[in-house]
């Protein structure tokens, strides 16, 4: 049981699963009963669904992470209430979805009845709108360093030097970066090696991320809209990024992911380093693609999860009192759907705690 009359909440990470959880406190009877905060390392939301725009055309965007998401039969039959009819129909009717039109080119193959969705507004505004639904505008620029537990509450500091005191604090950060945070949080991974070593055993793809944007429709010479590419020694795929968003009438932008080996190899790399390298493999690969107005490099270092927390739980305790949870795909499976049920999860074990 939480102790204080308003106690108050804090969520780490304003990407899918720190949004999902906003939302869905909203949706129960404790959200008045609570004062949510969202704090996040980055200058916006989104995560790994985050959208970059031109800075010399704000029109001119291109999704830096998820380029689409999948629903399966398989998953919409074991969570058809929850996923399919209270999310997907929310959000495709509402405009925040929409079907994947265009076809990928070297795309596998999946199970009859798949279906493919985008955000035509760009993926960071499907975060931006569960964020939202709860009121509560996130503070960016808030990267935690620690955790200390201080008279049954949650010191959580920043690197900045911010200090803030909650009730209970939910981690929806990449499984490294929850290792890598002190205090208290430190002490408990030393006191419980078979949860640490669980932690530690969870593994990330890595990758980097390249767009290109154009002041306006411009004629590109490629033989698709989008394509997984094989057997290019740097670059995995290539999209027209509006029109992969069904937005022609926007400034033409592109998105190219690099290969996981390719990321994994230069890891280690900063962006400034990784950009003259990704620029030379542009000329190569794509040689007829016109030079663009701007370009935007991004590293990715915790792309995909390749292996989630053992049995997949969606939500793990670090402390019962004070309560500290930890939550996100890295606890389940790496696409949209595996943020949802996480989620879920999240606010169950919290709303149990009232």
């Amino acid at each position: 049981m939480l102790s204080t009359k308003m106690p108050k909440i804090l969520i780490v990470g304003s990407g899918l699963t720190g949004s999902l959880v906003a939302a869905q406190i909203a949706k129960e009877n404790i959200s008045s009963q609570l004062q949510l905060s969202i704090w996040e390392k980055a200058r916006g939301a989104g995560g790994r669904m985050s959208t970059s725009r031109n800075p010399n055309n704000q029109s001119c965007a291109a999704d830096l992470g998820a380029q689409y998401i999948t629903c399966t039969p398989h998953y919409g039959k074991e969570h058809n209430q929850q996923v399919s009819n209270l999310v997907y129909e929310e959000l495709l009717s509402g405009g925040i979805l929409e079907p994947l039109k265009l076809n990928i080119n070297n795309c596998h193959e999946h199970e009859a009845g798949t279906k493919h969705y985008i955000s035509p507004n760009g993926m960071s505004s499907l975060v931006k709108y569960f964020i939202n639904k709860y009121e509560c505008k996130p503070e960016f620029e808030h990267h935690i360093s620690s955790i200390t537990k201080m008279n049954e509450k949650w010191c959580v500091s920043t690197l900045q030097g911010k200090k803030d005191f909650f009730d209970a604090v939910i981690l929806t950060i990449p499984v490294p970066q929850i290792l890598q945070l002190g205090g208290t949080v430190k002490d408990i991974f030393e006191n419980n090696h078979e949860m640490r070593t669980k932690l530690e055993n969870v593994q990330y793809s890595a990758r980097y991320v390249m767009s290109l944007y154009y002041d306006h429709s411009t004629e590109l010479n490629l033989p698709f809209y989008a394509s997984y590419i094989k057997d290019d020694p740097v670059f995995r795929y290539i999209a027209i990024d509006n029109l992969r968003r069904n937005r022609p009438d926007l400034p033409t932008s592109v998105i190219l992911h690099t290969s996981v080996p390719f990321g994994l190899q230069h890891i280690d790399l900063t962006v400034t380093e990784a950009e003259p390298i990704l620029k030379e493999a542009l000329k190569r690969s794509f040689p007829d693609l016109p030079t663009p107005n701007a370009y935007k490099c991004h590293k990715w270092r915790y792309s995909q999860v390749t292996k989630p927390y053992e049995d997949q739980p969606g939500v793990i305790e670090l402390s019962q009192e004070p309560l500290l949870l930890a939550g996100g795909d890295g606890f389940t499976h790496s696409n949209f759907d595996g943020c949802v049920s996480s989620a879920e999860k999240i606010v169950q074990h919290l709303v149990s705690k009232f």
